[in-house]
């Protein structure tokens, strides 16, 4: 028998299968592999790649890393379409340049190094931007959340909005925005903290983004804030889902109308732990949700005299 990458091949810009002559060859999007689907040859010659140009290339070009590069990103402050001059003082041949040529190519590198970085707002974004992948890792926010906050550090740059301010108070606000815009609970404590900076600091500075960039903020539910506190105190899934269960009542009754959601979902913590015979302590709670004993006090006495509990 032929080797497996030898026995798929295209007819007629058809895609077929030599061992038993069949067209029903079909690619998986898993492995990236061309596969036969009567014999179930695999063709490992014709791979696709998603970083090189839609279309189907062969061993030698999957191989040649030099087609591909990182894709476009917001995170980056050249948003991956940076240019580089090679240090590599060779020609096209591989033969050293000339000195003369040598001192050329030094000149131009430092032009080139100097023209990305030509004005105020870009150096400034250079600085932002390495600030925000670093806080974002620390805080393990996905992709999708980092592009939305380079996004809105992008705008409130342009804005000029970094002038004058704290860079990191304003990557701060931005990454508290897109943990908004994409429901991804994060409190401003959280961020505070990566930052190192007051909570304070940070909601200024997201104060002046939502009234200079005009955004429009949708508002964290109670239940986010239930699963969130949840995690951080390593309750077991029943109680979990017990306090989920508690704060669905909680809205039906129409208790959390007007009511802190922090506070709230802290007092349904407190009583799903009772309820499932697991220890917990209200300090516990209110550390973690930031709130007072108070606070808890108050939302666990209401949640009891509405629900029977």
């Amino acid at each position: 028998m032929e080797p497996a990458e030898q026995q798929i091949h295209s007819k007629d810009n058809m895609t077929y299968c030599q061992h038993c002559e069949s067209e029903t060859v079909i690619f998986d999007m898993v492995s990236s592999e061309f596969v036969c689907s009567s014999c179930g040859c695999v063709a490992d010659d014709r791979i696709f790649h998603a970083d090189n140009a839609v279309g189907v290339h062969n061993s030698s070009e999957y191989g040649d890393r030099t087609r591909t590069g990182m894709p476009e990103s917001l995170a980056v402050h050249h948003k991956g379409l940076s240019t580089l001059i090679g240090l590599d003082d060779t020609d096209a041949r591989g033969k050293t340049l000339e000195p003369a040529q040598k001192m050329k190519m030094q000149r131009l590198r430092t032009w080139n190094n100097r023209s990305q970085l030509n004005d105020s707002i870009s150096r400034n974004l250079e600085k932002a931007l390495k600030f925000l992948n670093t806080l974002g890792d620390k805080l393990y926010l996905s992709q999708a959340v980092m592009e939305s906050a380079a996004y809105i550090y992008r705008k409130a740059a342009l804005k000029k909005l970094a002038k004058g301010r704290s860079t990191l108070g304003l990557v701060g606000a931005a990454l508290y925005a897109a943990c908004r815009e994409t429901a991804t609970p994060k409190t401003v404590a959280d961020v505070a903290a990566v930052c190192n900076i007051s909570s304070k600091d940070v909601m200024a500075h997201y104060k002046l983004i939502l009234r200079e960039l005009s955004l429009q903020m949708p508002v964290l539910h109670g239940p986010d804030y239930v699963t969130l506190i949840a995690n951080r105190l390593d309750l077991s899934e029943k109680t979990k889902r017990e306090a989920l269960r508690i704060y669905t009542r909680v809205q039906q009754n129409r208790i959390s109308l007007g009511k802190n959601p922090r506070a709230l979902a802290g007092a349904v913590i407190y009583l799903a732990s009772q309820n499932c015979n697991e220890f917990l302590r209200q300090v516990e709670i209110c550390q973690v949700a930031d709130i007072s004993t108070v606070s808890l006090r108050k939302r666990c006495k209401e949640i009891k005299a509405t629900l029977g509990i």
